[in-house]
């Protein structure tokens, strides 16, 4: 009895002890296709009226600068912590008389914390964090120049985002191996334009494949 005893504990003490546990970096980059849904946009200017409308985006994703994402991830078994990317793209579609082109096309740029799990076959996660969106704009006749933000790059912190991802993962060849993933990002973004400020909401559906590697620690 004291023999089954000491081994259970022992059996307890390897399941439950976190030194002990599978951990493991993943890496991946690839592409996908996203649908953006029509969602309102204000744009406020100085001296104006308001502009308000039910916006319809297009995001072109193989022209360049293409769609991509890339994650890092960290793994202890059937859980991880993730930092992630996406370089998505947006072009106001039905634009009104006063907008001659709007659209945030060198990215509205996903930058998550994510924790996600093992759920029998599939992968679960749920990240949040911040868009970094670059505008390009001219309304008015008014240009928005592209040369401020940081380090001048025209990059500005636009506001908070979510990240809700299921996902496939196949395994190729050894550690190599697809995951193939259905994304849902949301993000509420203020961004300058000449003389004001526009409220961007962006709701965006994702269908990516990412080839990927997992490094053993």
């Amino acid at each position: 009895m004291k023999l089954i005893i000491r081994y259970s504990l022992l059996f307890l003490f390897i399941m439950y002890n976190p030194s002990l546990a599978q951990k493991k970096l993943s890496v991946e980059f690839g592409t996908g296709l996203p649908y953006n849904f029509t969602l309102p946009l204000t744009i406020r200017q100085s001296n104006f009226p308001d502009i308000k409308l039910t916006a319809k985006y297009s995001s072109e994703p193989f022209q360049i600068p293409i769609y991509w994402i890339w994650r890092i991830g960290y793994w202890s078994d059937n859980h991880a912590w993730e930092l992630e990317s996406i370089h998505h793209k947006i072009f106001l579609d039905n634009k009104p008389r006063e907008v001659e082109y709007f659209s945030i096309s060198h990215g509205i740029n996903y930058v998550t914390i994510n924790h996600c799990w093992i759920f029998k076959y599939y992968i679960l996660r749920i990240g949040a964090g911040v868009v970094l969106d670059h505008p390009e704009s001219k309304i008015r006749g008014k240009q928005f120049p592209e040369d401020g933000g940081i380090f001048k790059w025209g990059y500005y912190v636009g506001g908070p985002a979510i990240n809700l991802t299921i996902a496939k993962r196949f395994y190729v060849r050894g550690n190599f191996y697809l995951d193939l993933e259905a994304k849902l990002n949301a993000s509420y973004s203020n961004i300058p334009i000449q003389d004001g400020s526009a409220d961007v909401y962006n709701i965006v559906l994702q269908i990516d494949l990412l080839p990927g590697l997992d490094l053993n620690l």
